[in-house]
């Protein structure tokens, strides 16, 4: 039977209320790749720890043989088809993506030929842009848990994960209120681009129901919302 193999990519925040909202959201994610091909395809799922690399909650089939015994197996030779990072601390989320050196498996994993599907949820989002800075605008993630990176001073032009491009970032949970300040930002990355001879800085400000989509196949990229359809 023809599977899809799904990765969730837990931050290691072992906090009740989170995991338990991460769990909840994987399951949904099980069932509409479920509903989307049907009973004649096996969802199979794992849940990553980037903070210490283990696979844990394996579930759609009971042949322990058929799920990667770590995370560098889930990228390497699982070939996962769905890649799905979850919200949280967004400095968190990168300190472990850097300790684990994760990044080349994740953006091998994500791009080329036959690429698995990379869905970002808040932190997710960002850290798959040039940039992770953005996390710093709006003041809701505290850098203080990472060590030696305690200031959002010591994020400024730290790299995403460049999933659209050397110059995409993204900014989420955009609303009107933050409109003055994305814009006033987004000179400001400007005006340093420009000092260093770098090509301008596009940030997409991705409301609630704001998904941004890259077509790797027809080299397209567009922004949709639930709200448009």
């Amino acid at each position: 039977m023809p599977c899809v193999r799904i990765v969730k990519i837990h931050l290691g925040n072992n906090v009740k209320e989170h995991v338990l909202m991460g769990k909840k959201r994987r399951s949904v994610i099980i069932k509409e790749v479920q509903e989307l091909f049907g009973s004649d395809v096996q969802v199979l799922a794992i849940t990553l720890d980037l903070d210490d690399g283990s696979v844990k909650q394996p579930v759609g089939f009971d042949d322990d043989s058929l799920f990667p015994k770590n995370g560098k197996d889930a990228f390497q030779s699982w070939s996962p088809h769905l890649v799905y990072v979850e919200g949280g601390n967004t400095f968190w989320l990168q300190h472990c993506i850097a300790k684990g050196n994760w990044s080349n498996d994740i953006i091998a994993a994500c791009t080329g030929f036959d690429a698995a599907v990379y869905c970002g949820k808040s932190a997710g989002a960002i850290s798959a842009g040039a940039l992770v800075e953005t996390a710093t605008w709006k003041g809701w993630d505290d850098p203080s848990i990472v060590p030696g990176m305690e200031t959002y001073q010591d994020w400024k032009s730290i790299p995403g994960l460049s999933l659209a491009g050397e110059s995409v970032s993204f900014f989420p949970h955009m609303s009107d209120e933050w409109n003055d300040l994305s814009k006033q930002k987004i000179k400001e990355l400007n005006e340093d681009n420009e000092q260093s001879s770098s090509s301008k800085a596009i940030v997409y400000c991705l409301e609630e129901n704001d998904a941004f989509c890259i077509d790797q196949s027809h080299n397209d990229a567009f922004l949709t919302s639930e709200m448009a359809q």
